[in-house]
């Protein structure tokens, strides 16, 4: 199939959704053999958990770029408003010439796959993380920083070899898919782990970590356990980031990504780096310094001046949404605020409703822009104290209009809705 450019290349790619045969690494496997085994070819580390995977893979990204000797290249899920987003050379897209060549390798192998009924379609997933390993080899990458989508046993980016395996956090999400309770999800997401490389963790609860010691010990992996401040000392946060100082560093840092959360995900980080350097990766305090301060993640925490000023959060999960609440009590916003909140099926919407609404003092709902958003007659269905105080919107620019009058607008729930936002905001700047 011949391609006329990167964009009718990504067209193609696109339309390969969510994969209808049965989970594994049989389809993965069968791609990468088929384009030379790139993924053996760069070292990488490789990061699993629940929540906090894309924070800390864009911290680790941002300080390798910033060494002068290391390029590197990285890939986080989902994107926001453009698939681009999830393959990144030195922080960036990837060039659309890599576009290009990379998925025009790609017709060929899924025909051969779509006739075998022991393989079947391989998914959007499946193919963007085959393209990256083949995009890393052909710009000569050092090192990749690898972002696991779901789970980690059997998640397409484990046919990879990580010098160090990451996992944040264990939370609840996914039940369905990788287990009824924390231990079952712990124990599938422990399939990233290799033997005889390291584990980093930001996990705190001691059954968990008592899982993670037992299969670590089975194959020899060191256990590498973080605390909140290890590594660092907070001087002081706000609501747009948080003043630091790093060990062996004499400048305060400003670190910018706002939560308390995020100095969780700055801890794992900064273990990792060690871990980098005790494998011989050069990586000086002034490339941390300048990775730190640089650091860049879209619609986590992200405020918007004007009048009013917009905070824009996609908290899609449990552990996400206490994330923010526990920011806005730390934070609270300017009222009266305005909160908009849109989310999609088989989420804990009541939950989220119900703790955000003392938040705010008008409340809208939307739906996302996809196929499994939460629609109006769903809303309606739901048994909501707060439900007089909630009003159905059409669209984000209904919802936005409606809070224009506020001291503050909130936008938050599906990381889809975010996207709507920044696509939204981007046509209208």
């Amino acid at each position: 199939m011949a391609f006329k450019d990167a964009k009718d290349a990504l067209s193609w790619l696109s339309k390969h959704e969510i994969c209808s045969g049965r989970f594994g690494l049989h389809r993965m496997e069968f791609i990468m053999d088929h384009l030379g085994n790139p993924q053996n070819d760069i070292p990488c580390v490789l990061i699993g958990g629940t929540n906090g995977k894309g924070s800390v893979t864009v911290i680790l990204e941002s300080i390798i770029a910033s060494t002068e000797q290391y390029l590197v290249g990285s890939t986080i899920s989902p994107h926001l408003t453009d698939a681009r987003e999830r393959i990144r050379i030195q922080g960036k897209f990837l060039p659309a010439e890599y576009w290009l060549r990379g998925i025009d390798a790609l017709p060929d192998i899924v025909k051969v796959m779509e006739r075998e009924s022991s393989l079947e379609a391989p998914s959007f997933f499946e193919l963007m993380t085959a393209l990256a390993f083949w995009a890393f080899r052909e710009t000569d990458r050092d090192i990749a920083v690898i972002e696991v989508g779901l789970g980690g046993r059997l998640d397409a980016t484990n046919v990879s070899n990580p010098e160090v395996s990451i996992i944040t956090n264990i939370g609840t999400d996914h039940q369905d898919m990788l287990g009824p309770d924390r231990p079952s999800i712990a124990r599938e997401k422990l399939g990233i782990l290799r033997r005889k490389r390291t584990l980093v963790t930001g996990e705190k609860d001691p059954r968990i970590l008592e899982i993670f010691s037992q299969a670590c010990k089975k194959i020899q992996t060191k256990l590498v356990t973080v605390e909140t401040h290890d590594n660092f000392h907070c001087l002081e946060s706000n609501h747009k980031g948080h003043t630091v100082e790093i060990t062996g560093i004499d400048e305060k840092i400003n670190y910018p990504l706002a939560g308390m959360h995020q100095l969780e995900n700055l801890s794992v980080a900064l273990a990792t780096i060690d871990c980098l350097r005790a494998n011989r990766f050069d990586i000086p305090p002034e490339a941390v310094k300048k990775g730190i301060e640089s650091v860049v993640w879209p619609g986590r925490l992200q405020w918007f001046d004007g009048n009013p000023p917009i905070l824009i959060d996609g908290a899609h999960n449990n552990e996400g949404l206490h994330s923010l609440l526990d920011y806005l009590d730390r934070f609270p916003m300017p009222r009266p605020c305005h909160l908009i909140l849109g989310a999609l099926q088989k989420k804990p919407v009541a939950a989220m409703a119900d703790l955000l609404a003392s938040k705010a003092d008008s409340l809208s709902f939307v739906a996302p822009t996809c196929l499994r958003a939460l629609k109006q007659d769903d809303f309606k269905a739901l048994v909501l104290p707060t439900n007089s105080r909630w009003q159905w919107h059409e669209n984000l620019n209904s919802a936005l209009d409606a809070g224009k009058n506020s001291a503050s607008i909130l936008v938050t729930g599906s990381l889809y809705l975010i996207a709507d936002f920044l696509r939204l905001r981007s046509s209208t700047s």
